[in-house]
């Protein structure tokens, strides 16, 4: 497994390449977009992927959870990836309990499968000034708090003028008139990742996560340029 890296991005909070965040004084670990059983499902309707993506999830997991010791570990949405085998799904899920003292499951859009359905779901989830949800759906956030979403996968296209180009995932931080809102980079290894626009009139900031570094890039005339000539390329796993 590759080197990790991780760095403040918010008192007590920092982001670790390896795409979670990690709040060191109230003890949560949170992960978006895990599109467990990705793999199986696009087999099952007939396309030719690899059995491949479950392991390098839980062993990523793992790794992060023996790192940080967590009180309490937040799947924000997207756990799994449609239809999956309920013994499978089953075992993933003890698996997943036995990772810190307390599991909340955040449901997302691709949660909604008969299987899925049986794991204890919760539309949101709320910590001292922290309010999580997926992001498909438009909830009511506390004033004041900050608002922790998933679901939009959102990425980085990176150029060096020469025609090379390379996407990597980030972690995404917005603030529109007074309201501010985190974006969780997916967790899922077939998460193509779609390159993030800023909000008009806004501050964001985007974090860009590889594999043993992470840097920032401000909301400027320079990280305009930056996004302003990246190919939209969208991502298969955000869609219903």
């Amino acid at each position: 497994m590759a080197a990790s890296v991780s760095v403040p991005v918010f008192p007590e909070v920092v982001l670790d390449s390896r795409l979670a965040l990690v709040h060191q004084g109230q003890g949560w670990l949170a992960v978006a977009d895990l599109h467990y059983g990705f793999s199986e499902a696009m087999r099952a309707s007939g396309g030719l992927f690899p059995v491949w993506g479950d392991a390098p999830i839980e062993e990523r997991l793992g790794a992060l959870c023996a790192e940080y010791q967590p009180e309490t570990l937040i799947i924000n949405g997207d756990l799994v990836h449609g239809r999956v085998r309920r013994e499978a799904f089953g075992g993933f899920l003890q698996r997943l309990a036995r990772l810190a003292p307390r599991l909340v499951l955040v449901g997302g859009n691709h949660d909604r499968s008969p299987t899925a359905r049986a794991a204890a779901f919760v539309e949101s989830y709320s910590v001292p000034g922290f309010f999580f949800h997926h992001g498909h759906l438009a909830l009511p956030v506390p004033e004041g708090i900050v608002e922790v979403t998933g679901h939009h996968h959102p990425a980085v296209m990176l150029r060096d003028g020469a025609g090379l180009r390379l996407k990597l995932p980030a972690f995404v931080t917005e603030e529109v008139g007074g309201r501010v809102r985190w974006i969780l980079p997916a967790f899922s290894p077939w998460a193509g990742g779609t390159v993030w626009n800023d909000e008009e009139g806004g501050i964001t900031q985007r974090w860009v996560c590889g594999p043993n570094r992470i840097w920032p890039m401000e909301n400027n005339l320079g990280s305009r340029e930056v996004s302003s000539t990246c190919q939209m390329l969208p991502d298969p796993l955000t869609k219903e």
